[in-house]
């Protein structure tokens, strides 16, 4: 009797619990349980909430993590190069002796060096020579000072020779209208004065004088030697190119005139000594490419030159002179 009532109550047990589960659905068959799973699974997803999505957080994530991919890609790069930097050295350690500067630790410096252009097939185009313009004179104050109260320079107008003889024309013509300016009684240029004259090798040097800045009409052209051109004066004299003297004509600067005269250039210094005692000194001027210097000394009032002395950078004498101001 027990035994049966307790099969009883299980049985009891078991049915209720069936009738729980079919009526959820899970009750009969295989397939059936599985519908109603699904129902339940639906109606449970169903019932969550989705808020918004936090796309700032997303794209600063990400930011983040594309930063720290950087540095870590830019580490390994430096991480590289100074790896090769070292090896590089390393490498280039090898092979030299005791006492060579890399073994004893010091740095090797190098001279700048300047940048040519490659000319044709690659090769470094040569530096270019200086423009010989021979219709643009280059203008050069070679000696000023003061006589009788009044500021005078003495200048040098450089004509580079002309290469043809229609060149020669028209620098002539300009050369006359620069001088014509203060000395309106000279005479033009012509063809047949070109065609007696001219040299493709013979630079042009015209000297003159201002006083307070305004050019006199005493002035004289000279002819000097172009850059690689013989020259005719002998070559041990310190002089060259001849001179004049400028300030007598009108009387500008009364009793001190001016010296200007070409020298060589070895020729460092050209000390006047004056017959009344002292000295008067000049240094010698370029004039673009020429091979001639020039110089310009003014006459100590009421004294005559002793001697013109032409001094080397090294104090040697490479010469003397006494025909200027002797004659005035």
């Amino acid at each position: 009797m027990t035994n049966e009532g307790n099969e009883g109550n299980e049985g009891g047990v078991g049915g209720e619990g069936g009738e729980d589960l079919a009526g959820a659905g899970f009750g009969g068959g295989g397939e059936a349980a599985a519908a109603a799973a699904a129902r339940v699974l639906s109606e449970l997803a169903g019932s969550v909430e989705i808020g918004v999505v936090p796309y700032d957080r997303l794209v600063a994530g990400g930011r983040r993590r594309l930063r720290r991919r950087r540095l870590l890609t830019s580490g390994a790069v430096a991480v590289l190069v100074a790896a090769a930097v070292v090896g590089g050295t390393a490498l280039g350690g090898l092979g030299r002796g005791p006492g060579d500067a890399a073994d004893a630790g010091a740095v090797v410096a190098t001279a700048p060096t300047a940048t040519v252009a490659a000319g044709a097939g690659g090769a470094a185009a040569p530096p270019t020579a200086p423009v010989r313009d021979p219709f643009t004179p280059a203008r050069v104050v070679v000696g000023q000072g003061t006589a009788n109260g009044r500021q005078w320079q003495a200048w040098a107008a450089f004509w580079p020779a002309a290469t043809t003889k229609e060149d020669a024309l028209r620098q002539a013509q300009l050369i006359w209208a620069d001088r014509h300016a203060a000395g309106p009684q000279l005479p033009r240029t012509t063809r047949a004065d070109i065609d007696r004259s001219w040299r493709p090798d013979v630079d042009l040097v015209n000297l003159y004088a201002t006083v307070d800045g305004q050019r006199q009409v005493d002035d004289s052209m000279h002819d000097t030697p172009a850059p690689g051109a013989p020259d005719g004066a002998i070559i041990d004299r310190a002089t060259s190119g001849g001179g004049t003297m400028l300030g007598l004509k009108g009387g500008e600067l009364g009793a001190s005139p001016v010296v200007i005269a070409g020298v060589r250039p070895r020729v460092a210094k050209v000390v006047v000594t004056w017959d009344t005692g002292g000295v008067s000194e000049s240094v010698p001027v370029a004039l673009g490419d020429s091979p001639t210097r020039w110089y310009a000394i003014a006459k100590k009032p009421g004294a005559q030159a002793r001697t013109f002395t032409y001094y080397a950078a090294d104090g040697s004498v490479l010469g003397t002179d006494a025909s200027w101001f002797r004659s005035y």
